[in-house]
């Protein structure tokens, strides 16, 4: 179902992509290839491949770590190419079917919005497994960083950028560009789509589970939640039903969060695809910077 929020999504990664293929073709004035100069990932490649440090990555990199600190991982929603490509064709939680936790959302009632008493407490356990969850796919994303970069380092080329998403979609559309541009049929054009499809759609649970760029956005996720800052989804408990059952937001959510319990969780993995906010039944959810009396009284205890 392609909601409003979808559509802008594929909008803006879409016109993204588009301006950066343009780009490729005007003088080679930032050409598709070079983006990896902006990729923490590319960066450590670059690094172990080559046996030194590219300092003339660095401010770049630095930068995107600098972003994704002030607004989280919005980038994996609204400019990731295949994100774009889960929103077109399907695919919509990147988590797998059970989302992040492997549990349903209707099997984790969170009573985020309940006051802090005994009763209240068993409520939060699904967030102790939901967090343990998220640590597992993080040092699972650090040991396949390690691999990579030691086989980088052995063969002394950066070899993740033969197998990254992003770098398969611009792939893809370099070996059509040889097709109907140069007249030059290649490999590529079958190879690259038949990964691409693989590392999407069959194995759903890469980001959370394989990406290495998700490491580096989740460690910066982890230092966001540690100190409490950034924007956020924030439920209005006046209005919210989640004490009446209503899940919603954790349904609609691609990372399964429920946003009703807005807290370091929220601040940690929120992509900021806005899916709750549309959905809420009540229209309880907003962006705000601080959550909420409740929720800080919540932390508190």
């Amino acid at each position: 179902m392609k909601t409003r929020a979808k559509m802008v999504r594929i909008a803006v990664a879409s016109g993204v992509l588009v301006l950066a293929v343009a780009l490729a073709h005007v003088g080679g004035v930032a050409a598709a290839g070079t983006l990896c100069a902006l990729c923490p990932v590319g960066f450590a490649q670059i690094a172990a491949a080559s046996g030194s440090i590219p300092w003339g990555l660095v401010p770049g990199v630095l930068a995107v770590l600098a972003i994704v600190f002030l607004i989280g991982r919005a980038f994996c929603s609204w400019l990731c190419p295949s994100q774009l490509l889960k929103n077109v064709f399907g695919g919509r939680s990147p988590r797998g079917i059970l989302g992040r936790s492997g549990k349903a959302a209707n099997d984790r009632a969170l009573e985020s919005c309940a006051p802090n008493d005994d009763a209240a407490a068993p409520a939060h356990g699904g967030c102790a497994s939901c967090a343990e969850a998220s640590g597992l796919g993080l040092k699972t994303q650090g040991i396949v960083l390690a691999v990579l970069l030691v086989v980088s380092f052995a063969v002394g080329f950066p070899v993740f950028c033969l197998l990254c998403p992003i770098g398969l979609v611009f792939g893809t559309l370099w070996a059509f560009n040889r097709v109907f541009v140069l007249l030059q049929p290649g490999w590529e054009l079958i190879v690259f789509p038949l990964m691409l499809v693989a590392e999407l759609f069959l194995f759903k649970r890469w980001c959370s589970s394989v990406c290495p760029l998700g490491f580096f956005f989740g460690l910066v996720g982890k230092l966001r939640a540690k100190l409490g800052f950034g924007v956020r989804p924030v439920a209005d408990c006046a209005t919210c039903l989640s004490r009446e059952g209503c899940r919603t937001c954790s349904t609609v959510c691609p990372e399964d969060i429920d946003v009703s319990d807005s807290g370091k969780t929220t601040l940690e993995h929120c992509t900021f695809c806005l899916d709750c906010v549309e959905n809420c039944p009540t229209k309880s959810i907003k962006l705000a910077v601080k959550e909420s009396a409740a929720d800080a009284d919540r932390s508190s205890h």
